[in-house]
């Protein structure tokens, strides 16, 4: 992940002790991703997982298994589990994996396409300890729903969103870019800012699963460019304007040399700031 926010507006944000402020000479423990079952109501065109119907019958590990895999990341010193899928609330047990997660010493993240997140789901995710729930939102309502095969995917997921929000879990979106839905990359935008939405993952396409077979819908390098360069001055905005959301690239490292050449051209000092960041 690249921190845009961090890096480009030098604001503070809760995940710099994750990703820079680790004490010289400590080793770095990666966030583990725990995709906990295959299963999905979902299908996305774009699922590295190639997710399986909410029905059928998964290979997923036992609850017990599951939390012996827990304590075994935090033997490791792993600092977040992010649960993953398919679709992590489709599990029964996701709440009491919350709970040995974050009685673990851990902090435990939901990844989900928010579907099926109602008020009383919010409030059990809160109760478990949940510390983040990111909410998968891959363009606004039209394209949102052509990329995820279900028609008011986009409502639904928005509503999710929103009773995260006010069962007070911190909430964020996701956002995987394609050909298909660049063009709503500045809608998404406004999205945030109006739902006042604290943080924000823009994913590339991973080839993995489904998305092996969107190669040829990848962005250009030239739309990819024009796309971090949106994805900067749209942060940059929202923090001029006193939104300090926090702003996240993911699945390509070279965003990071680009956003320091595209500092470096412009406010030199403040490019030498973001490449110390980087560095560590």
């Amino acid at each position: 992940m690249i921190g845009i926010s961090r890096l480009t507006c030098q604001t503070p944000e809760a995940s710099d002790r994750l990703r820079y402020d680790r004490p010289a000479g400590a080793p770095s423990r990666p966030v583990a991703v725990l995709n906990c079952t295959l299963r999905c109501n979902l299908r996305c065109a774009h699922c590295y997982a190639a997710s399986i119907p909410a029905d059928a019958e998964g290979d997923e590990l036992s609850t017990d298994e599951l939390r012996r895999l827990l304590d075994d990341l935090a033997r490791f010193g792993v600092p977040v589990v992010l649960f993953s899928g398919g679709e992590p609330l489709l599990r029964d047990d996701l709440g009491e994996l919350i709970a040995h997660t974050a009685s673990a010493g851990l902090r435990a993240a939901v990844s989900t396409n928010g579907t099926l997140i109602d008020a009383a789901v919010a409030e059990r995710l809160a109760d478990a300890g949940a510390a983040y729930v990111g909410v998968s939102v891959d363009g606004l309502a039209e394209t949102n729903d052509a990329f995820r095969g279900q028609a008011g995917a986009f409502e639904q997921a928005l509503a999710g969103i929103r009773h995260c929000r006010a069962a007070g879990l911190k909430t964020g979106l996701r956002m995987t870019m394609t050909r298909r839905n660049l063009h709503d990359l500045a809608g998404v935008f406004d999205l945030i800012a109006e739902e006042d939405i604290p943080r924000a993952c823009f994913y590339h396409l991973a080839y993995t699963g489904r998305g092996e077979n969107l190669r040829a819908e990848a962005p250009s390098h030239a739309q990819t460019r024009e796309a971090v360069d949106r994805i900067l001055a749209r942060t940059e905005e929202l923090h001029r304007s006193g939104r300090p959301v926090e702003v996240l690239t993911v699945d390509n490292h070279a965003d990071a040399g680009y956003l320091f050449l595209r500092l470096q051209r412009r406010d030199p000092a403040r490019a030498e700031r973001a490449l110390e960041l980087l560095r560590t």
